[in-house]
């Protein structure tokens, strides 16, 4: 059976982020750090696999300051 593939933009608002880094524990195959201790991806864009969309959505569930935006979602069967 085909893998669903979850494409997305993900934005992270610099002036919002505080560096709590929990996107980074969360996702890191899609967050890092930059070295002014913001976290990075600020338009990262997918496919992503079912898990990888899953802790992406976890990232933007779990950040302190709200400063994650996932745009233009959507899901096709692989």
């Amino acid at each position: 059976m085909p893998e669903d593939l979850t494409t997305a933009r993900v934005r992270v608002d610099a002036d919002l982020c505080e560096g709590h880094a929990l996107c980074i524990q969360l996702a890191p195959e899609v967050f890092d750090l930059s070295d002014d201790e913001v976290a990075g991806a600020a338009e990262a864009e997918g496919p992503w696999d079912r898990d990888t969309w899953d802790n992406v959505k976890s990232a933007v569930d779990a950040c302190p300051r709200q400063a994650i935006s996932l745009l233009d979602i959507s899901t096709k069967g692989q």
